[in-house]
């Protein structure tokens, strides 16, 4: 990324990398991918654009060349996550998800506050068509578990309060108020499913989401348990792609860490409470915990050394 003067004003360059950082398929189409959504951005800026005032603004995108040219934000990356913030991303990415795509990496260093205090999103790497009346996400219907409120918990929130535990009220807090946040979100979002007729399974998978929140938000110990299984989960999708892309840090470490130290202390109630997924179930204790330290070895041979 460079920032280009002309006369007054400031632009984003974006060159394609020469070497890409994940070592997968997602990694090696992420730059076709992003102008392909700077397209659409383009289009649903130009129609709706109070809808979508938080994407960023395009001017310019080539494959060919390699680049794209989009207005400069003068901004930092997200340091703290409050109710604002937390707010207009699930209210844009409802937008988004109403136009058929799902943004995969809901990462912190893809989304930034401008110096109105206002949030953006520019990067689109890994946003994916989908048809949200009949499909969970880009995945279809194979693998439900993955959704909005889980990639913003999985590739940010999750990391930012691992990073402030030690303020056990203000983390607590924050769970709290994205949880009360996700429920008004998804409730809009099922307003608008069933009058325009999705997919009764779509439907019921909202209803799910909407309905496990309000029991979280029924008591401080319900809401506590729900911290700790979806924490886990987090961590545990994470470090799969993290690995699967080979493109550890040591941030992966830190959440292996987390995760050997639940399984560890946690595991009746992360059985009990279907917090084991993707044949983690399957295994006892004992397994589990030799299955994560051995890839936690992987993660430290795959640590990304940027360039």
């Amino acid at each position: 990324m460079y920032k280009i003067r002309v006369g007054n004003h400031c632009y984003n360059l974006k060159k394609k990398r020469e070497h890409i950082l994940v070592k997968n398929t997602d990694g090696q189409t992420s730059f076709l991918n992003e102008i392909q959504r700077r397209k659409n951005f383009y289009e649903y800026k130009s129609v709706e654009p109070e809808k979508f005032s938080h994407i960023v603004h395009t001017i310019y995108a080539s494959l060919h060349q390699g680049f794209i040219l989009s207005e400069w934000i003068d901004g930092d990356i997200i340091s703290r996550f409050d109710k604002e913030i937390i707010r207009d991303i699930f209210k844009t990415h409802i937008e988004i998800e109403k136009k058929g795509l799902f943004e995969c990496d809901l990462s912190k260093n893809n989304l930034l506050i401008d110096k109105n205090k206002q949030i953006m999103f520019f990067d689109f790497g890994y946003m994916y068509p989908y048809n949200p009346l009949i499909h969970y996400n880009s995945d279809g219907k194979q693998l439900p578990i993955f959704h909005l409120c889980e990639r913003l918990e999985s590739r940010s929130l999750m990391q930012y309060l691992m990073d402030i535990e030690n303020d056990s009220s203000l983390m607590i807090e924050t769970f709290e108020n994205t949880k009360r946040l996700a429920l008004e979100a998804y409730s809009e979002k099922l307003i608008w499913l069933e009058k325009n007729n999705a997919d009764t399974d779509v439907i019921q998978w909202q209803k799910n989401w909407i309905n496990q929140w309000e029991y979280s938000l029924k008591s401080p110990a319900n809401l506590l348990e729900t911290y700790e299984l979806e924490s886990f989960r987090s961590y545990v999708l994470d470090v799969h792609d993290d690995i699967g892309g080979k493109s550890c840090t040591p941030m992966t470490i830190k959440k292996l860490d987390k995760i050997l130290e639940q399984i560890k202390h946690n595991y009746p109630t992360l059985k009990i409470r279907n917090g084991l997924f993707w044949g983690d179930e399957k295994l006892n204790n004992s397994s589990l915990y030799d299955k994560y330290t051995k890839l936690k070895e992987q993660a430290c041979r795959y640590q990304l050394h940027e360039t």
